[in-house]
């Protein structure tokens, strides 16, 4: 097994271990201050709300009151209210707890990321998954040099991340693990590491776990391009990945099929350079305008397309004028 396909084992079997330990782990998530949940009682939709755990770890839910919260799975919560109902209601009935944003368990990723802001996890998750929850590293991001920054009591504690190295590497165990509230600062870089040169960004867009912009350094495997995106979503369609390729001054738009990579077991390298956008349709399209939307609305045909052309002439800005 050469070093490229060992890379993408490790990080499809990243992916995997990750969904099924959310899975597993989904009733043992214990509630904390600031969590968003959403209550439904059954036969009684009058009672229907969706509400946040305060700052002392409280819930009001009408009509029994408050009701502590913190420390409970949604089970027993869930449980708890059904009891506190029973003397309001004359027959018992169940109460469902559901979590729709975990920000007791939240970290702050900031700095050269798409989309920069708070987020929360059931599980906290790796360095390499936050990073790509906030839409994945911009073009000129130094990944060499990543920062998290840690409060403890009245100190605040620093630590630096080779995530570069990582991710070409593929060795997943050298990265620091996070805590509740750490901040992730992505630097911007000019020739800090050839994996985070200026320009050197691929965008994967449609249906990926994580779609974004993520380094390519002087070119990547489009399988390892497409695991560190998360992998695909259930709807991808392996059999139509587009890869498109500016030439001059139009797009190459190049179809490659993983599906048939699977099936006959072999494989064949396809290369990503910067300025590429990689796109994976959804299985129930057929034609490529309409694998390109995804929604089966004009509206949505535009804008997807207009997304491609945008992120391309980004890549292309920042590649020339560097």
């Amino acid at each position: 097994m050469n070093r490229r396909l060992a890379t993408v084992c490790v990080w499809l079997a990243g992916v995997v271990l990750a969904l099924t330990a959310s899975t597993a782990h989904a009733e043992d998530y214990l509630l904390g201050a600031q969590d968003e949940i959403s209550i439904t009682v059954y036969l009684h939709p009058e009672l229907e709300r969706v509400t946040s755990i305060d700052a002392n770890g409280n819930v009001t839910f009408p009509p029994v009151g408050e009701v502590k919260a913190a420390g409970l799975t949604p089970r027993q919560l869930g449980d708890r209210l059904a009891e506190r109902l029973s003397t309001f209601l004359r027959q018992t009935t169940a109460v469902t707890v559901g979590v729709r944003q975990y920000v007791s368990r939240s970290v702050f990723v900031s700095g050269a990321v798409a989309r920069p802001g708070r987020y929360g996890f059931e599980r906290l998750p790796g360095v390499i998954e936050a990073i790509g929850q906030a839409g994945g590293a911009l073009p000129g991001a130094d990944l060499s040099r990543v920062q998290i920054v840690r409060v403890e009591g009245e100190s605040r504690r620093t630590l630096t991340a080779d995530v570069a190295r990582t991710m070409r590497d593929g060795v997943l165990t050298g990265l620091p693990e996070l805590k509740v509230g750490d901040t992730i600062v992505i630097p911007s870089g000019f020739g800090a590491d050839p994996f985070a040169a200026p320009g050197a960004g691929s965008a994967v867009l449609g249906q990926v776990a994580k779609p974004g912009l993520y380094p390519v350094g002087d070119g990547i495997d489009l399988w390892n391009l497409l695991a560190i995106a998360g992998g695909l979503t259930g709807s991808g369609d392996l059999s139509n990945v587009r890869v498109l390729t500016r030439e001059g001054d139009g797009m190459t738009a190049v179809r490659v099929d993983l599906k048939n990579v699977l099936t006959r077991g072999t494989r064949t390298p396809y290369k990503v350079r910067e300025g590429d956008v990689v796109f994976v349709p959804t299985t129930t399209a057929s034609g490529f305008g309409r694998a390109i939307s995804g929604f089966g609305t004009v509206l949505g045909i535009t804008r997807d397309v207009f997304q491609i052309v945008v992120l391309a002439d980004i890549l292309k800005d920042n590649k020339v004028s560097n």
